[in-house]
């Protein structure tokens, strides 16, 4: 029931904050589509989200999360993506890990991609997210960063969230979760993803409202969330659930390669249930490289009107430039080079 609140205040002292209409008010008790000339109360039976000071149990989630931290948050809109073309090989691995073809045997619930700054982890990262939500089959993305998305404490809020934005069922139950005790949100790690995540979707299971297997959430950068601990603490939490079988998603996780991390992910118990792969710097890096100058240099010639035919710049010249992008340094060339050089 969605109540629409004409005077608030004598609303608050007749029956407080909390305390619903049909039980201050019990001759409203299973009525719809009531309206009551003079009184500030209209029952419109629009939703089953209720309404405390003003917020409902979601709004209140959502002040907790970070919504930059969505893979198409507008924060994020000029982030890396993987050029058209290239990278093709590791996105089709994780879509396909992700989503597996119908009959094929059902791939570990956990994917750690790791590999040094700059080669490439958050592009892939980001066109996995933009292939699975074209699927169907993204349930939430969180892309740490040091530029203001590394705060531990805003991670299973911001998950939470966007997955009530995907399943109303789930959003009625954590909405009713956090009315009644916004303390959740105050908790632990790992009172809020048991109460917050695992809790909710076990009980929609049980009412026959399950969402189904392999709904993927994607964890980028785990090395630039704020604490060392919470990020081991997100893994050993995320893969205690996958081997309990208690939720239904399959989480990947992008990450450099840090000793905790790797310590985490090596540890048994979360071995057993996690895919691991490692992005390295490979001669197929400079063939992407040289395919993205080749697209570049096109767009010069396009926008200038000159025959795309023309050999310019060579074959010869953009071989080069692909193999004096070295290792240490792929991630400044492609922003010096973008500086010169639009693409798209």
């Amino acid at each position: 029931m969605w109540l629409c609140i004409n005077n608030s205040r004598r609303r608050s002292e007749a029956i407080g904050d909390t305390e619903s209409w049909s039980t201050a008010m019990p001759f409203l008790a299973g009525s719809q589509n009531t309206t009551i000339n003079g009184s500030s109360l209209v029952d419109q039976s629009i939703s089953n989200i209720s309404v405390t000071n003003g917020q409902t149990g979601i709004d209140i989630l959502l002040e907790a999360s970070n919504r930059d931290a969505a893979h198409d948050s507008a924060a994020r809109e000029y982030d890396p993506r993987c050029h058209p073309g290239t990278r093709e090989q590791h996105i089709e691995d994780i879509v396909y890990w992700a989503v597996p073809a119908s009959g094929a045997d059902v791939p570990l619930p956990l994917f750690w991609m790791k590999g040094l700054a700059g080669v490439g982890k958050s592009a892939i990262a980001q066109t996995c997210a933009e292939r699975l939500k074209g699927l169907g089959k993204l349930g939430a993305a969180f892309f740490f960063s040091l530029k203001g998305r590394d705060k531990a404490s805003e991670f299973i809020p911001t998950i939470a969230h966007q997955l009530s934005t995907e399943f109303p069922d789930y959003r009625e139950l954590v909405d009713h979760r956090i009315r009644h005790d916004r303390g959740i949100l105050d908790k632990m790690m790992a009172v809020q993803f048991q109460a917050l995540i695992v809790e909710p979707f076990q009980e929609l299971e049980r009412a026959g409202k399950g969402i189904g297997k392999r709904i993927a959430i994607i964890v980028d950068g785990l090395d630039e969330c704020d604490s060392a601990d919470a990020q081991c603490k997100i893994i050993e939490l995320i893969a205690g659930a996958a081997r309990d079988g208690a939720i239904p998603f399959c989480w990947a996780f992008f990450s450099r390669p840090e000793a905790h991390i790797k310590a985490s992910f090596t540890h048994a118990d979360v071995a057993r249930v996690t895919c691991t792969t490692s992005l390295p710097i490979s001669n197929d890096t400079n063939s992407d490289i040289e395919l993205y100058l080749r697209n570049g240099f096109e767009n010069i010639l396009r926008r200038r009107d000159i025959p795309i035919k023309s050999q310019w710049p060579s074959d010869d010249d953009i071989q080069t430039l692909g193999i004096r992008s070295s290792v240490a340094q792929q991630k400044e060339w492609r922003t010096k080079a973008e500086e010169y050089m639009p693409i798209g």
